[in-house]
């Protein structure tokens, strides 16, 4: 699968029902010898404002907790 497949897809916490944009939002952090991606950082939204959503910082999600990409959202299970 291909990034700009998987772009628009909605992030969603499985264990809150937090959603936290999409995959475009986010930002990707990869291991520096391998290559692979280590975890995602993604907006921790607050709520909504009159002006769209705010978010007070990044939540770090970690590459192996996500569950599944289906065809419209990412699905992860956070860690309390």
């Amino acid at each position: 699968m291909r990034l700009s497949e998987i772009g628009d897809k909605e992030i969603i916490d499985i264990r809150t029902g937090n959603r936290h944009g999409q995959l475009w939002d986010a930002e990707m952090l990869f291991d520096e010898k391998t290559g692979a991606i280590q975890s995602l950082l993604v907006p921790d939204f607050m709520g909504t404002s009159r002006f769209g959503r705010k978010y007070s910082e990044m939540l770090q999600l970690p590459w192996i907790s996500i569950l599944k990409i289906g065809g419209d959202v990412i699905v992860f299970e956070s860690t309390l």
